[in-house]
């Protein structure tokens, strides 16, 4: 069960959750705000979905477990939305953080003791070159107490890494008062989101595998570029260069 009313006394937002739909089961919390209307700030929030993903066509593997949800957003420029998945992997760090401390791999997987404890899908449909509709959907490892074998090395959860009384609605509501808190100041010049790069990576100055159209170097990570793009050192040649696509592996944390 989903205690709105949990959510609503942690929550001190203008839209963002205002409106939360709490449903059972459904394929996924993205899907169902993409093919349906609801207003700006809309939250889904789902016990459990069939058809969750992630990033690169990946499946999101559910057992009941987690926390599984997706926001709506209306009228933002392409240009900012790679800008908006740095900010609202931000936001579900600071949501998980009031349990255990929880770190960001780029572009957007949240991480503790660099084992993945939630990974997030921003997706979106356009008119034209306007996003006519953004989503943003992540699912957090809550009370999951073990992960399937092939999985089981780089996985964990928030019930893993604390002993305090964990409360599903309490991550939720901070994640979104920190997104919109963010977005906000993003869209005013006051955030800058390169600045908080160092307090949020799990990787920085850190040696990281990036893996790119099956090709895998070994990189320092450097930062983030305003745009959102990760700034990476060439570990043989000291290069520096910028990523915008790929993936960082588990194989160099340390």
């Amino acid at each position: 069960m989903f205690d709105k009313s949990l959510f609503y006394n942690s929550l001190n937002t203008l839209n963002f959750g205002k409106k939360i739909y709490i449903y059972d089961e459904v394929t996924s919390t993205n899907d169902i705000l993409l093919n349906n209307n609801f207003s700006y700030g809309s939250v889904v929030v789902a016990a459990l979905q069939t058809k969750g993903r992630g990033r690169s066509g990946r499946r999101w593997i559910d057992t009941g477990s987690s926390l599984i949800f997706s926001i709506l957003l209306t009228g933002i420029s392409p240009e900012i939305l790679m800008p908006f998945n740095i900010i609202a992997g931000y936001s579900v760090c600071s949501g998980i953080s009031l349990y255990t401390t929880a770190k960001l791999k780029w572009p957007n997987d949240c991480v503790i003791n660099d084992k993945k404890v939630s990974g997030m899908l921003l997706e979106a449909s356009f008119t034209g070159n306007n996003a006519a509709k953004v989503v943003f959907g992540a699912g957090i490892n809550v009370y999951n107490k073990e992960f399937p074998e092939d999985i089981a090395n780089r996985a964990t959860s928030i019930y893993l890494n604390t002993d305090k009384d964990i409360k599903k609605e309490l991550i939720l509501a901070e994640a979104l008062n920190t997104m919109e808190y963010m977005l906000n100041n993003y869209n005013k010049g006051i955030l800058k989101i390169e600045d908080l790069w160092q307090t949020y990576s799990a990787n920085y100055n850190k040696k990281i595998s990036v893996h790119i159209n099956g090709i895998k170097k070994e990189m320092i990570e450097k930062g983030i570029l305003p745009t959102g793009e990760l700034i990476v050192q060439d570990i043989n040649t000291n290069q520096i260069s910028n990523i915008n696509i790929g993936e960082i592996g588990y194989d160099f944390n340390s």
